[in-house]
C-alpha cells in the first residue's frame, strides 16, 4: 500500500483542559505557541491533505486557525475530560469529516506537546510508514534504564531482588536494545482505525526512532522549560 499527501490527513488534539500546567497549549515557546507551533510544522512539511485540529475551546481554535489549520468542528464535551482517549479523538473527527467528503487512506495523530517534532520527522515517519507497508506507526524513542537491572523490594523486609539475577550484572552492550514511544506521532490506515477503533495492529507496526533530545512530550512547567533551552540552544530551529 502507498500512501501520498493526498491520502494522508493530520489531527492535532489539544484540549483547553490541562490541569498540570495551565493552557499549555496557548503558551508561548519561543515566541510561537504550541499549538501554532505543531499546526506549522505539519503544514510545512507538506506531508498532509488536511492539517485538523480537534479542540473544546475557543482560544485555541483561534491560534489554529491563524496559524493555517483547519478547525471545522469544536469537539464535543464528553471529549474533552481526561478520561477522553486520543483513539476516541481521532474516530470523532474521521467519522464526523468523512461525511463531507472523500476520507483520508491514513490518519496523522501530532502531538501539540511535542514541540520537537519537525517536518524532517513528520516527512521520515510518512516514508517510512509507507516503505514498510505498515498498519500502524508510534514514534519512540530509545530506552537507557534496562529492566535487566532493576529490582524489586519487599514492602515488609526491605530486601531487594533482582528482576533478572543473571541480567544484574550484564553489561549493557549485551543487553537488548528497547525502546519507548515518545508521543509526538502515530500512523494508522484509516479502515484499521474504525474496525477495532485501535492505533495500533501489533502484527504490522512500525517504530520511527527520534533522539531523546527531540522527544521532549511537555506535561509540566519543567517540560516546558526544558523544550525552552533546547530550542534556545540550538544553532537553527528544527526543520
Amino acid at each position: 500500500m502507498s500512501v501520498d499527501a493526498a491520502a494522508v490527513w493530520a489531527i492535532i488534539p489539544a484540549r483547553g483542559g490541562s490541569k498540570r500546567l495551565k493552557h499549555k497549549n496557548v503558551l508561548p515557546l519561543a515566541g510561537q505557541s504550541l499549538i501554532a507551533r505543531a499546526v506549522t510544522t505539519a503544514l510545512a512539511s507538506k506531508a498532509f491533505a488536511r492539517v485538523i485540529v480537534s479542540t473544546d475551546d475557543d482560544a485555541i481554535a483561534r491560534e489554529a486557525r491563524m496559524a493555517g489549520g483547519e478547525v471545522p468542528f469544536l469537539r464535543p464535551a464528553e471529549l474533552a475530560g481526561d478520561t477522553a482517549s486520543s483513539v476516541d479523538v481521532m474516530l470523532h473527527a474521521v467519522e464526523t469529516l468523512a461525511q463531507a467528503g472523500e476520507p483520508p487512506a491514513t490518519v496523522c495523530l501530532i502531538q501539540a506537546t511535542s514541540p520537537l517534532l519537525s517536518c524532517t520527522h513528520i516527512r521520515e515517519a510518512v516514508q517510512l510508514f509507507d516503505s514498510g507497508g505498515f498498519v500502524s506507526l508510534s514514534s519512540m524513542k530509545a530506552v537507557t534504564q534496562y529492566p535487566e537491572w532493576m529490582f524489586r523490594i519487599d514492602s515488609k523486609t526491605g530486601h531487594a531482588h533482582p528482576e533478572s539475577p543473571g541480567g544484574i550484572v550484564a553489561p549493557s552492550g549485551d543487553l537488548p536494545r528497547r525502546y519507548i514511544e515518545n508521543g509526538a506521532i502515530y500512523l494508522v490506515r484509516r479502515t484499521w482505525l474504525l474496525e477495532e477503533k485501535s492505533l495500533y495492529n501489533f502484527s504490522q507496526h512500525g517504530c520511527y526512532i527520534m533522539p531523546e533530545a527531540d522527544s521532549v512530550d511537555i506535561d509540566t512547567a519543567e517540560d516546558f522549560a526544558r523544550a525552552q533551552y533546547e530550542i534556545e540552544h540550538r544553532r537553527q530551529p528544527p526543520v
